[in-house]
């Protein structure tokens, strides 16, 4: 019995002394969004036009930091994305006229590396840019505008073709994801209990319906009134076959903005360790 005891503290000692600080943040920020609708060229100089539909986001998380360079995050970020054809300087996405709105929920759990030692409350080790990567799950819900100017709902109305007899392989599409975030950032110590963190990330994701644009154009007898209006904006109308996406390239969201953070308070002498 005595020796379990003492298993027992030795593992919850070890335990402690690799968790060594807990943080906890709020994010504020905003979203954006790279996909098939809208302005889509990641082009050197052109990255502007990533946010010149952002909205606000806001977020919460935890960090546990494993020493003064390695730490797992987990993260909640919710946000609003968007694109419009309109907006894009190729002349086919101008006339194909497309739209779509998305509010974006993510949970996210990601690896973060440090350049360089750092810790809240150090005075030495007081500031840092890191990376991350991790692995995330997400919920959207694309919308589009009507004629009469309201936001509609895309995935229901299978605008591909998804969920017709005509097209038994195309199922509708989940309006949950997996997806990879990757990103960079930059943390600077407030003072002994409080940080700012600078972060940018990048979900690579698995889907390409985020906007509700993939494949094809489908002949517009198999789908509804709302479901023909919402699928080709276009002035002619395109037809049956005529590529309406690229489906060889997944869409990616992601979030850039700034985090307070603050270090949870410990008792124990193991938040006091500097492990180098």
């Amino acid at each position: 019995m005595k020796k379990t005891v003492f298993i027992i503290i030795i593992f919850f000692s070890s335990f402690n002394y690799i968790f060594s600080q807990q943080e906890v943040s709020v994010f504020i920020g905003t979203s954006f969004f790279h996909g098939d609708v809208g302005y889509n060229s990641l082009e050197f100089g052109n990255t502007d036009k990533l946010f010149q539909n952002g909205k606000t986001a806001w977020g919460l998380s935890f960090r546990n930091n494993f020493n003064e360079r390695f730490s797992i995050h987990l993260a909640f970020k919710k946000g609003v994305i968007s694109a419009y054809d309109s907006q894009s300087e190729d002349s086919f996405f101008i006339e194909r006229n497309l739209d779509f709105q998305s509010n974006m929920s993510q949970f996210s759990a990601n690896i973060e590396f440090n350049f360089s030692h750092y810790k809240i409350g150090s005075n030495k080790f007081n500031k840092a840019l890191y990376v991350f990567t991790g692995i995330s799950g997400f919920k959207f819900n694309p919308t589009g505008t009507s004629n009469e100017g309201n936001w509609i709902n895309l995935q229901p109305l299978g605008t591909e073709g998804q969920g017709s007899s005509i097209y038994p392989d195309k199922e509708k599409y989940s309006l949950f994801g997996i997806g990879i975030p990757i990103g960079l950032g930059y943390k600077i110590n407030f003072n002994q209990n409080m940080a700012l963190n600078l972060s940018w990330s990048w979900t690579l994701t698995f889907t390409d319906y985020i906007d509700d644009v993939s494949t094809q154009y489908v002949n517009p007898s198999i789908l509804s009134p709302l479901a023909q209006q919402m699928a080709d904006k276009s002035s002619f109308g395109f037809e049956d076959g005529y590529q309406r996406g690229n489906s060889q390239n997944n869409d990616k969201f992601g979030f850039v903005g700034l985090s307070i953070v603050y270090k949870i308070p410990r008792k124990s002498f193991c938040s006091d360790i500097s492990y180098y």
